[in-house]
């Protein structure tokens, strides 16, 4: 597990995702509506993941059956699909995380250095994907 962000379960298939010790004081984090009492924290279910890889699986099988000869099964098709989980993650990353850059002060390039934003936002990411990996990996073994 990253040593920055750690995740709970809080339920069967739901994950929590904390990034409180991302919250420790600052000088950013001072005019942040998250900190150490309210950290930023995502909530994940075992079936958004599955959702977004069936969504993949179903675009990449629409664009397969019209390339690939038509004798080809279903099942062929299917071993040809190759998903990507970190655009997956990456999806889940850009609509749940970026998208709250007016309330996480230190994502947010046009309030805060622009640098100092790409620096954060890459720790921040790659924390948030490694933490999805391994949550991932407990949700492979629920469903």
């Amino acid at each position: 597990m990253s040593e920055k962000l750690k995740y709970s379960v809080i339920g069967l298939q739901d994950f929590i995702i904390s990034f409180e010790k991302y919250c420790e004081p600052c000088e950013i984090q001072k005019n942040c509506e998250y900190g150490r009492n309210n950290p930023f924290s995502v909530e994940i279910n075992c079936n958004d993941i599955q959702s977004a890889k069936e969504n993949v699986k179903y675009e990449k099988l629409k664009k397969l059956q019209k390339s690939e000869d038509i004798s080809l099964s279903y099942d062929d098709l299917i071993k040809k699909i190759n998903i990507n989980m970190q655009s997956i993650f990456s999806d889940i990353w850009k609509n749940r995380v970026k998208k709250k850059k007016q309330e996480i002060r230190c994502l947010d390039s046009t309030k805060v250095d622009p640098i100092l934003v790409s620096q954060q936002g890459q720790d921040w990411w790659k924390d948030f994907n490694r933490t999805l990996n391994e949550i991932h990996d407990e949700c492979e073994k629920i469903l």
